[in-house]
């Protein structure tokens, strides 16, 4: 139990830092960024590979990766109008109700893992998903500045693009979000969130039903490769779908290259902890601590960062949420060993 919280603790902090390089630099629509964000994640799991003896490839484990790229490709669009923090954690909070579902009723073909304290793992659910609701009351600002000298030169480097792109000074600012656009974001972000809920399903479903593949690995690392192979075939698509739509002149400042690649790195080994937290605890534990304790890390990088959420009724309700999903996360945690 040990192993499988500590990899828990891990990847939710991974988790809750995959953006952050990405949202030191000014927005792009985010079909570019996710590209090699994807390719970042794909090199990370070809090191695993060659690690684990190169096992086999699984075609079902790249469906996971392929739905969590479909959902990936409009998280920039989504945070770049609700902001960070907002975003991730509408979707986080709708992730952990599909992953947790999926392995506490045993859907989707995938077989029932009940904890050891039913009542408990509920309690632990309801809070996590009661915190979540104060979220939705938080309003972030999404024109905060930039934290560092280095995005300061950063953002000059990107205006000099802009020009370069022949953009319109309304194209090149930040967007002025209507209620009518937080609304369709807010209804995106809970769609994304039932994709990145289901990304696990396959590996679950591969791991679990010895009777459909006897030969399959009982451990989820050997699936890391498939799961970013899916998630790299299925981006190459998105990309070249855009590249069409935008009439081969696609909108990326060459300054966010480098940031898509170290948060596609560090998704990569998020994935990779993941997995092994999955493995160990199962599904209806892992699920909820790693896809709702990263939001205390995003809101982290939120408030002592980016400045993104300010202002006293914010931060109540932030700390609020916060005790919420801490006391949340560890219900869920003990229902495993606790029998009450």
């Amino acid at each position: 139990m040990i192993v499988g919280f500590a990899a828990c603790v891990v990847a939710s902090l991974l988790f809750g830092s995959v953006f952050v390089p990405i949202k030191q630099f000014p927005p792009s629509d985010g079909f570019m960024s996710q590209f090699f964000m994807s390719l970042g994640a794909f090199i990370v799991s070809i090191g695993f590979q060659a690690f684990l003896s190169f096992p086999p490839v699984f075609p079902l484990a790249m469906l996971g990766g392929m739905l969590w790229c479909v959902a990936n490709s409009t998280a920039f669009l989504i945070m770049n109008r609700l902001g960070m923090a907002l975003g991730v954690l509408i979707w986080n909070t709708f992730s952990c109700t599909i992953g947790w579902a999926t392995a506490r009723y045993g859907l989707f073909g995938v077989p029932q893992s009940l904890p050891n304290s039913i009542t408990l793992n509920y309690i632990g659910i309801v809070l996590l998903l009661a915190g979540s609701t104060f979220y939705l009351f938080i309003k972030s600002n999404l024109d905060p500045g930039l934290p560092s000298t280095a995005s300061k030169v950063a953002l000059k480097e990107a205006e000099e693009q802009v020009q370069k792109m022949d953009l319109t000074e309304e194209e090149a600012a930040p967007p002025s979000v209507s209620t009518l656009e937080r609304f369709i974001c807010v209804c995106a972000a809970v769609v994304n969130g039932c994709f990145f809920g289901s990304m696990c399903t396959p590996v679950a479903y591969l791991q679990s039903r010895r009777d459909v593949y006897p030969d399959a690995p009982t451990t989820g690392l050997p699936y890391l490769f498939s799961f970013f192979l899916g998630v790299i075939v299925t981006s190459t698509f998105i990309l070249i779908i855009y590249s069409i739509v935008k009439r081969n002149s696609p909108t990326m400042p060459p300054t966010l290259v480098l940031p898509s690649l170290t948060s596609g790195v560090i998704f990569g080994f998020s994935v990779a902890a993941f997995f092994v937290g999955n493995e160990r605890l199962s599904q209806t534990i892992a699920y909820p601590i790693c896809a709702m304790a990263p939001g205390l890390v995003v809101s982290l990088w939120s408030v002592l960062y980016f400045k993104e959420i300010t202002g006293t009724k914010n931060l109540i309700l932030l700390c609020i949420a916060y005790g919420a999903t801490v006391v949340g996360v560890a219900m869920v945690t003990v229902s495993k060993d606790i029998n009450l």
